[in-house]
This record gives structure tokens, sequence and C-alpha cells, in this order.
């Protein structure tokens, strides 16, 4: 599931080791992973009742608990994650975020700046007629969507472009939507986090089981995956390993203005889930795909980001519990 273009990246112009680490002052239940806009931290959680909490930054003031799980017109079935499947951007000078709803199909605006000021939620359908159940989703514009739905036989998982209503497939990501897997087989091992660029015009497609990124612009201009290692991995051969041998390569993708960056876990699944023995690192990559920094944890996590004003790195580990940030000026200066 790889472009003909690969490169090989076995190590990094520079690493950093992250040892010094506070826990901020958040006390929240049910947090599941985190995001940060300018000085606002949206925290995704367990709640029913307020699925994101929004705290102000440096201080945690909480700015309010928002989105619902029900059968209400503007309730969800499935919490939408604020890591995945949603884009969150500034737009006329206010921070909005496009949310998919998995069960219904649909495209919700939630007005965050807004709802923070009114102290009431500001969500509306923007678009009902995407395709339910989809793996994947991008906003591009508001009539244009990046989508990866799931197809039986064989089990692929299709990437289209949903563009005023009409699906295409360009020509470019045939390649990638070519990758089958045997009948039965782990749909899983196809699946990624997405993340699309609006300033770069650039879609980086960060795989769980695979050693290697993708990365294109969606007019086919450009097309590259960044392989992790001396190989990549093969999906042929990884299914005929036992689940439990396989490998969990990535997980928290985070797209920035001039670079992008993901956790690299290279544990096998059996000690990811029981009893995780590798501490995992943060990847760094400029949008050509070059390898700008490693920094290397010593405590496990799952999601991050970066809180730029105050030049602060948090991190979270969903099995822990474990909140931390850390001091980063010396790194980002």
């Amino acid at each position: 599931m790889a472009f003909d273009q690969i490169v090989n990246i076995t190590e990094f112009p520079k690493t950093y080791h992250l040892v010094d680490k506070s826990k901020p002052e958040i006390d929240i239940i049910g947090i599941r992973n985190f995001a940060i806009y300018d000085s606002t931290l949206i925290i995704y959680t367990t709640r029913n009742d307020g699925i994101w909490t929004i705290l102000s930054l440096p201080n945690y003031n909480d700015l309010g608990k928002y989105l619902k799980i029900g059968e209400g017109p503007l309730e969800f079935m499935q919490s939408p994650s604020v890591a995945s499947n949603n884009s969150i951007i500034r737009e006329n000078n206010q921070l909005i975020a496009y949310l998919y709803d998995f069960e219904k199909g649909r495209i919700l605006k939630f007005d965050i700046d807004k709802s923070v000021e009114q102290r009431t939620l500001d969500l509306e359908v923007l678009n009902d007629s995407i395709l339910p159940f989809l793996f994947n989703f991008a906003m591009i514009d508001s009539t244009t969507f990046f989508i990866k739905k799931f197809e039986y036989s064989p089990s692929r998982q299709i990437r289209q472009i949903y563009k005023n209503g009409t699906l295409a497939i360009p020509k470019f990501m045939e390649l990638l939507n070519n990758s089958s897997l045997m009948e039965g087989e782990d749909i899983n091992i196809l699946s990624t986090i997405t993340k699309y660029s609006n300033i770069n015009k650039k879609i980086v497609e960060m795989p769980v089981g695979l050693n290697y990124l993708n990365i294109y612009s969606l007019d086919g201009s450009f097309s590259k995956s960044i392989c992790i290692g001396n190989n990549p991995f093969n999906i042929n051969t990884i299914q005929r390993t036992n689940m439990w041998n396989r490998t969990r390569t990535f997980d928290g993708l985070r797209v920035f203005k001039n670079y992008f960056a993901v956790i690299h876990i290279n544990e096998k699944e059996i000690n990811y889930q029981m009893n995780r023995k590798k501490f995992p690192s943060i990847l760094v990559f400029d949008w050509d795909g070059n390898p700008l920094m490693e920094l290397k944890m010593e405590s496990h996590i799952t999601s991050f980001d970066i809180d730029f004003i105050n030049k602060e790195l948090y991190t979270f580990d969903v099995h822990s519990d474990e909140f931390y940030k850390y001091d980063i000026s010396n790194i980002m200066n």
C-alpha cells in the first residue's frame, strides 16, 4: 500500500531525549485523546453529555463541555474523536470543527469559539448525504471531502474524493486502493489515520500496522512513501503472521504549518496490549517527507500535541491515564 517512490529512513538529523516532565493540572475522568489549537485545549472523553471538554491554556480554565451521545437531531450515536475523522481549522478567525457522523453519514459544523463565547452549543448539519461507516474523512473545502470506504470483495479500503455530491478516484490513488486482503482477514491491516493540511494542500496517511507513511497532494503532483527502516512491510507476510506477533507501528498523527509528526511505537501487538516494553518516539517530517527530528520519550504515550504559544509539548497515554507536558523551548528555538 505504497507509492512507487519509497524513501527509507534509518536515522534522523537531530535527536532529543525528553526526560523532564510535569503533570498539568487537569482532572478529567475518561480521557481518550486531545488536541491543541492556539490557546485552546480540546479533550475527547467518554462522557455521554459532553464528549469534548474545552480548556484554555496555560491555566486550564474550563470553557465548557460540548457534544452529546444520543439519537437527537444534533446528537451522535458514536462519539466523534478529536484525533481522527474531523477537520479543525481557523475560518474567518473562528475556530471551527467539521465533524463526521459515523452512523448517520453527515458532516456537522461545530463553531468552537462561538460556543465558548455564548456558553451554548453552536452546531449545524453541513451535509447529510455523505456515506455512513467510512474509515476516513478529511475536509478539503466546504464542498469537497476525502473519504475512505470499505469494499467487501476483495477486502479493500477505497479512497475517493467527494465533490458536490459526486464521487471520483484520482488516478494516482488507485495504487493505494489496489491493496487487498484475504477473505476474513483483519481489515485494520489497511487502516490509516488520515489528515489534510489546508496550508500545504497535502494529505498524510499513517497506518497503524505498516512501517511507512504515505504523503501526497490531491492533484497528483506529489506522492511519496516514507519507510521507517530498510524494507517496507509486506501485507501478504503480515497476513501469514499470528495476530499477536504483528507489529503496532504508529499512532497519534498531528499536522502543523511547517511539518507533521507521528508517534512511532514499534511494538509487537501482544506487548502493546499486555505489557509494553519499548518507549515510543515522536518522529517529525517536513511536507516533502524529509526527516527533521526524533523526540525520544521515557514514558508511554498514545496522543500528543504542541502548545506553540508557551512552547510546551503535551502527551497522554490512554492505557495509564498519564497526562504530561514538557518544556520544548530549546528545541523550538
